[in-house]
């Protein structure tokens, strides 16, 4: 079995044995209920949001979406970006399967784009869009050239989110 093959699987066997606790685990951090001591989150999207409380809420409104994180998976050669959707009309844009995301690696310039695997598709969600539901698209890391701690800009069309910090 190739290397591709067997990553896909991989993370499609993750993704469906590890939603419900990601979903879990993401709903209690967006609502804050277990929130970790301040030197732990410095740098978070939840810390610049602290900062930055407009871009927060400029994301809600104008998209209807909340951003939870960007993070490493796969020993860093994938980074998984997740949100949830607080109004699915106005996050359609964010679905639409001709509008490619990329991720820009702020210190290097580099962009990353998600695979699309021949098996599996596209690492993203791309169904019409549910209120109250976590989400979830990879970029490919070749050579793990973003590492946890540097900043990213996340690209879906119009949609832009600068700023973000890898954990």
């Amino acid at each position: 079995m190739g290397l591709a093959r067997r990553l896909a699987r991989g993370i499609a066997v993750a993704t469906i044995c590890l939603a419900p606790a990601w979903s879990a685990m993401a709903d209690v951090e967006a609502e804050g209920v277990a929130a970790a001591p301040a030197s732990e989150t410095a740098g978070t999207l939840r810390d610049r949001a602290a900062r930055h409380p407009r871009a927060k809420t400029y994301l809600k409104r104008k998209w209807g979406v909340e951003v939870l994180f960007v993070r490493e998976m796969s020993a860093g050669y994938m980074l998984e970006f997740r949100y949830k959707v607080l109004d699915a009309e106005k996050a359609k844009p964010l679905f639409e399967r001709q509008t490619k995301p990329v991720l820009t690696h702020a210190e290097s310039g580099a962009t990353l784009i998600v695979p699309t695997p021949a098996k599996t598709g596209a690492l993203r969600n791309s169904n019409p869009p549910i209120t109250g539901t976590t989400y979830w698209m990879f970029f490919a890391n070749p050579g793990q050239l973003v590492k946890p701690g540097e900043h990213v800009t996340i690209t879906i069309g119009d949609f832009v989110v600068k700023d973000l910090v890898v954990q």
